[in-house]
């Protein structure tokens, strides 16, 4: 046997011993994790969604986005989430077990991956026999790192497991088929992840300054206008099918879709301080919570925003500097990579402006960035003696086991509903949700004075939070205050008339004060916004069961007087839910469509409006009120941008 192939042999084995001792320690950092219980949208997108029950709904997930959640302000493309959750439904039911293997299994192969990757910039840099020990110890501190077990733990999450693996498998590829360019298939992996969330359409963007700063092969001998052609011809096509991926979601999301920030402005000054924020928890992980109470700032004069600023001009800078000298281009591109990342989530205002699931894919350019900085450090023409690289390897073991150890400890922290709240609560005191939600676990052991104390303290945070009056009134219902119950239910219908869980908990609460007739109703509206909801379903079952439904009393033109009522009260969510209920009795009633109309001008929704209107008119076209609604639906959306 030749030297070089026994090297080969020799090398293969000690990549082969990294990557299973790296396993190792993954599995073990999460070995208390398998039976952690579902969390945050994990309730409308697998506990009460319908549609993940039944494998034969895999082709339904591609073709119809509503089966991603049962709440229709959450429905976006994301089928290959949808497909996954529906298999591991499959394989344990509704706990929680297998939905974590799948996403664990997932990471694993993530972890693996970015060693890969990582390993290969390096070799880019200069050929060493520390590279790919490195790489195995840079993917280590990824994979061990707390601040991603809350995405590994929340289930729902795995949407950022399979968009960060597609990027990162797409990198994989393209270093290890050199064969495969040409024809684009390295592109293949980042377009099918984009499937699981858009995010992972950034590849093309990481992928255009990779070619810019480390080239797999240098173009020689060329002019300078043709050397940018080569470029520009090899980044194009991911850029085009990235492209073309991106507009696929766009075009099959649902317009219910609802990307959640209030004031985009507000928005949008305050991540700059948020960036900063992400770098303090990459380097010390201290803090973290699940539901973070930073509020948004109101103007740039916060020190806050200023801050940030220049924490991110200067990040910028360095990763320019760091990008144009030949020795630290792998630490530029990490760099750069942190910030492209983050672009999507920083460009698009989201309901919360800062959330640790958000640098999942960010961080693996920190990763890069440390391990161009280490490789540089090693390399240097200097010799190190051997006590010295004992202490290295030592500090680096304890290091790693630091990380794995409270990345073990935040597993504890998601076990359950209650632990979990606990601990936002602590951390993030401000946070309405968070109050909120520790509140409900209250409830749910019978402290309902605890939970009642737990809504208040949030409803002087977030009185316009429509779940919180819900869950408030629930409470209220349950220390026999009915009348506030009542008056809290019909608050959260005026604010979220869209919310299925508004018309559900309300009729909940009707049936259980023998008011069936009326809880049918509002369960006929919550089905027609999300026909998937199971509770809906579960609560219309009890209600027939209480009250046949189709009784003498009931007819079309009674829900059309109730209607009516409810709109002089002013209660137009209650006023469209008896229009619905007629509806479902005579399809072609223009009077219903008509009121339904109206009742969209006074909630401010004229889109909505004029389309009932519109459908009035075509069953009565002579019909003056229909009319005048839709003349008004029309005028107000010009005016209003609705």
């Amino acid at each position: 046997m030749s030297e070089a192939k026994a090297n080969l042999i020799r090398e293969k084995a000690v990549a082969g011993l990294g990557g299973a001792l790296l396993l190792a320690a993954l599995v073990a950092a999460y070995a208390n994790h398998f039976h952690n219980s579902f969390h945050f949208d994990d309730a409308h997108t697998i506990v009460n969604n319908a549609s993940i029950r039944e494998l034969r709904n895999i082709p339904l997930f591609f073709t119809d986005a509503t089966t991603f959640s049962s709440l229709p302000s959450n429905q976006s493309y994301r089928p290959l989430v949808s497909t996954l959750l529906a298999i591991d439904f499959r394989l344990g039911g509704i706990q929680p077990f297998w939905f974590h293997v799948s996403i664990l299994a997932l990471f694993v192969a993530l972890t693996l991956l970015v060693a890969f990757v990582i390993y290969r910039l390096l070799q880019g840099a200069g050929i060493s026999s520390t590279n790919r020990w490195i790489a195995l110890a840079a993917a280590a501190w990824y994979g061990l790192h707390p601040a991603n077990a809350d995405t590994v733990n929340y289930i729902i999450a795995s949407s950022e497991v399979i968009s960060t693996l597609g990027v990162i498998a797409s990198f994989a590829v393209y270093l290890a088929f050199p064969r495969v360019r040409r024809s684009c298939l390295y592109t293949v992996p980042a377009a099918i992840a984009i499937l699981a969330k858009p995010t992972a359409a950034i590849f093309a963007v990481l992928f255009a300054i990779y070619r810019l700063l480390l080239p797999a092969e240098t173009i020689m001998g060329r002019t300078t206008g043709r050397r940018a052609l080569v470029y520009f011809a090899g980044i194009g096509p991911s850029f085009l099918i990235c492209s073309a991926m991106l507009l696929l979601v766009q075009h099959m999301t649902p317009h219910t879709w609802v990307a959640g920030a209030a004031n985009a402005h507000n928005y949008l000054i305050t991540q700059p301080y948020v960036i900063f924020q992400y770098v303090k928890t990459f380097f010390w992980p201290a803090g973290l919570s699940a539901d973070y109470d930073l509020n948004p700032f109101a103007t740039t004069d916060d020190p806050r925003f200023w801050a940030g600023f220049a924490f991110v001009i200067l990040f910028a800078v360095c990763a320019v500097v760091a990008a144009v000298f030949k020795k630290t281009r792998v630490i530029g591109f990490g760099l750069l990579w942190f910030l492209i990342a983050l672009l999507p989530t920083s460009l698009l205002p989201l309901a919360e402006v800062m959330n640790d699931h958000r640098t999942f894919l960010p961080y693996i350019g920190l990763v890069i960035a440390v391990a161009g900085a280490v490789w540089l450090l090693i390399n240097r023409r200097v010799a190190y003696s051997l006590p010295a690289k004992i202490a290295a390897l030592c500090a680096l073991a304890l290091f790693l086991c630091a990380n794995g150890y409270a990345t073990f400890q935040r597993n504890k922290v998601w076990k359950s509903e209650e632990t979990l709240w606990h601990d936002v609560v602590l951390k993030s005191p401000r946070n309405g949700r968070g109050l909120m939600n520790y509140g409900n676990t209250l409830m749910t052991k019978g402290d309902f004075a605890g939970a009642l104390d737990y809504y208040h303290r949030a409803q002087q945070l977030t009185p316009q939070y429509s779940f919180l009056l819900i869950n408030l009134a629930i409470a209220e219902d349950a220390t026999k205050q009915s009348a506030a119950a009542e008056e809290h239910f019909k608050d959260a219908l005026r604010l979220a008339p869209t919310s299925p869980d508004s018309y559900t908990y309300y009729a909940r609460y009707l049936l259980s004060h023998s008011r069936a007739e009326e809880a049918r109703l509002f369960l006929r509206s919550a089905l027609e916004l999300s026909p998937t909801d199971l509770t809906a379903r579960e609560l219309i079952a009890q209600t027939d069961a209480q009250a046949p439904p189709h009784s003498a009393g009931e007819t079309p033109e009674s829900y059309l007087v109730l209607s009516l009522q409810y709109y002089r009260e002013a209660r137009y969510a209650e006023s469209i839910a008896a229009c619905r209920a007629a509806l479902a009795l005579r399809a072609n009633y223009a009077e219903a469509w008509n009121n339904i109309g109206a009742a969209y001008n006074k909630l401010g929704r004229y889109d909505e409006a004029a389309a009932a209107c519109e459908e009035a008119l075509r069953l009565k076209p002579d019909f003056e009120l229909a009319q005048n609604n839709l003349q008004y639906a029309r005028e107000m959306a010009k005016t209003s941008g609705k």
